[in-house]
This record gives structure tokens, sequence and C-alpha cells, in this order.
């Protein structure tokens, strides 16, 4: 069961960790001020806001709380 808990949690913040950069870079694409960017005017925004390697942790937490969610799942019960 704690295996389920710590899994929710570790997804819960890896998919929050995902979805407020891209909050935050949609509210400062006003700033951007070049439209023909090689990685696209959204996803300079990102970079240009430093914004990769929390989207990168977040995926990393959200694969992590998949994984302990399924072994909690599958797991035999020690009680």
């Amino acid at each position: 069961m704690k295996k389920i808990v710590t899994g929710i949690g570790f997804e819960i913040t890896g998919v929050l960790m995902i979805l407020f950069p891209f909050l935050i870079a949609s509210l400062s694409l006003e700033n951007t001020i070049e439209w023909d960017t090689q990685l696209g005017r959204f996803w300079q925004t990102v970079s240009d806001m430093g914004m990769f390697p929390i989207m990168i942790v977040g995926v990393i937490l959200l694969i992590t709380g998949v994984i302990f969610s399924l072994w909690g799942t599958f797991s035999k019960s020690d009680t």
C-alpha cells in the first residue's frame, strides 16, 4: 500500500511539474519577439525561461510514480 501511495504522490507531482511550465510559457509567449526560431515560438519561450530541466524532472517523477504504483499493485501483500 505504501508503494501505491508513494506512486500516486510522484504521479501528481510529476504532472504538476509538467503542466505548470506549459502554463507559464503560454502566458509569456507575447514576450518572444521572433516567430521563426529553430525550436518554434512556444518551445523557444520554454527554453528562454529555463524550464526544460523542470519538465525533465517532472517526466522522471511521473514515470517513477507509474512504476511504483504498478509495483505496489502487483506485488504480494505483506499481511
